[in-house]
């Protein structure tokens, strides 16, 4: 990520957090200090689905979603707080093929969002997801695209209340990607949202 684009994700970030209503959750930008706590909350918040795959598959899946050095080197990392505590987390990537999960170059993503299961229902997933896609909509990336896993259906039913659209050219089978030998398909649902162009800014 240039220091260009650092500076516009840190921007629209603050920008997002200046607007908040009182009391609704506050996004920020992750520094390295909030790593342990936001790695506590991806455990928490994925965990509940380990018996919903193979060992083979969940374990690098998880393994994926935790490592946060490579999010942070390819993209930009923030965090939601609610009363004081880190209760939600997602990766931005402006290049959405950095990912390796078959996203064309260009368009942008959101990677590992995750909300600690104490804090579901409170907004925090909301606030995410407005935050990230906000990022991309700043990067000048004409599509915002991310993955869900099939088995995630409150996640699904939130992005489908959101408006994001279904593209189903661009599903994962986690299974294949994640080396599962001889596990089922899993099928990693792919959602977008077409953005508009950016304004063009006089010289």
């Amino acid at each position: 990520m240039s220091a260009s684009d650092t500076a516009v994700a840190v921007a629209a970030v603050a920008a997002v957090a200046a607007v908040r209503p009182h009391g609704a959750p506050l996004v920020r930008d992750a520094v390295p200090a909030d790593y342990p706590e936001i790695r506590r909350v991806i455990v928490a918040a994925y965990l509940q689905y380990a018996g919903l795959i193979a060992r083979d598959v969940f374990s690098p899946y998880l393994a994926d979603l935790l490592d946060l050095d490579t999010h942070a080197r390819h993209g930009h990392l923030i965090v939601v707080e609610a009363d004081g505590r880190i209760r939600g987390f997602g990766a931005f990537y402006p290049d959405a093929s950095a990912q390796g999960l078959g996203w064309p170059p260009g368009w942008a993503s959101g990677r590992a969002l995750a909300v600690h299961p104490d804090a579901r229902g409170h907004g925090v997933a909301r606030a995410m997801i407005a935050a990230i896609e906000r990022l991309a909509r700043e990067s000048g990336a004409p599509v915002f695209a991310f993955h869900t896993a099939s088995f995630m259906t409150d996640a699904i039913a939130l992005y489908d209340r959101l408006g994001f659209r279904r593209a189903p050219d661009f599903d994962v089978d986690m299974a294949a990607h994640y080396g599962g030998t001889g596990a089922a398909p899993i099928t990693a649902h792919a959602y977008l949202r077409q953005l508009a162009p950016a304004r063009a800014t006089c010289a």
